[in-house]
């Protein structure tokens, strides 16, 4: 870790950074029959039938592609890299991982498809575990074999990256068939209560990042997160200043309202990976850079989506959002 990811970013300095999300990037083939007799079957249908044809590992290259000419510092991928999360499935993940980069520039947050039922550590999330640790790797202090004990004890995590603290939630659980909702643990919850209560943070850019839309405006309550209240209620006392999630395969924007008029922006994005040509569906990534000045950060905001008839990637968007420094210590005024 270099210096000024320790000490937080100075006054000018940028830090730029690109969200990817549901990848689906993996191909199941032909699984072993007894590793779908539960939920998964259901997801095995619908990658056959479906989302095998509309997700498509030539469009993630293209992104990658686009990416690579962008200069950035750091990769936010917010959740669903497999389709039914088979060891298969995180193996091709990680070969993709270490092809795009070290772990250390890589921040990876677990989405639904990803743990499609609970599933040993060491055949899933072990498989690319480094992409998920925090700062302090933590994680390595559990001896669990369990997929989501691991989960529910690593997470929150906190990626300090020049100016910026990366803050990751785990938002999955062993969700019920039919049913693609998510649910941050109690004790997860408290955990993310005492770090954005932290002075330690003061000095960053503080930016969540979760796979599940953390309210019911751009989703369904079959996709929903159950527990978003909390979680909102949560950030209105500690905010945080940008909110990025995936999930819905859509680009969407919202904000949370606080009562001194500090808003803290929510933004999904659509499918990294997606040949959908429905408007707000189509293939994307967001790029982001970051600058402290000296009241407020600003944000600055680019979208790219997938042309598919020039096969490649071009800017359809750009957003500036001027977010308050916040400190721990007048976060609850």
């Amino acid at each position: 870790m270099n210096e000024s990811n320790q000490v937080g970013g100075h006054a000018n300095e940028s830090l730029r950074f690109v969200q990817l999300s549901d990848l689906h990037l993996s191909s199941i083939g032909i699984p072993n029959p007894l590793r779908i007799i539960n939920k998964r079957v259901l997801g095995y249908l619908s990658w056959l039938r479906r989302r095998r044809h509309t997700h498509q590992r030539w469009v993630l290259d293209l992104a990658v592609e686009a990416i690579r000419e962008l200069n950035v510092d750091h990769y936010a991928i917010t959740g669903d890299l497999t389709h039914i999360g088979l060891k298969n499935e995180f193996e091709q993940a990680k070969q993709w991982l270490e092809n795009l980069g070290d772990s250390y520039d890589i921040t990876v947050i677990p989405g639904n498809h990803d743990l499609y039922t609970n599933e040993r550590w060491l055949h899933s999330f072990k498989i690319w575990e480094s992409y998920l640790y925090d700062d302090n790797e933590l994680s390595k202090n559990s001896y669990s074999n369990n997929g989501l004990t691991r989960l529910n004890e690593l997470y929150p995590i906190v990626r300090l990256r020049k100016n910026v603290a990366f803050i990751g939630v785990n938002s999955v659980f062993d969700a019920p068939w039919f049913r693609a909702t998510g649910r941050i643990h109690e004790l997860e919850l408290k955990r993310l209560n005492n770090i954005l209560n932290s002075k330690k943070l003061d000095a960053y850019c503080k930016i969540l990042l979760i796979h599940h839309p953390i309210t019911l405006t751009n989703t369904s309550k079959r996709k929903s997160l159950l527990n978003h209240e909390e979680l909102i209620s949560l950030l209105k006392k500690h905010p945080v200043n940008l909110v990025l999630h995936g999930h819905g395969h859509h680009s969407c924007t919202e904000s949370i309202h606080r009562s001194n008029d500090f808003e803290i922006p929510i933004i999904g994005m659509s499918s990294s990976s997606s040949i959908s040509q429905q408007p707000n569906y189509q293939a994307q990534f967001l790029l982001f850079e970051v600058t402290k000045n000296a009241l407020e950060w600003e944000i600055v905001k680019q979208s790219f989506t997938l042309d598919i008839d020039k096969k490649c990637f071009s800017k359809s968007s750009t957003e500036k959002l001027i977010t308050k420094h916040i400190c721990a210590q007048t976060a609850t005024e």
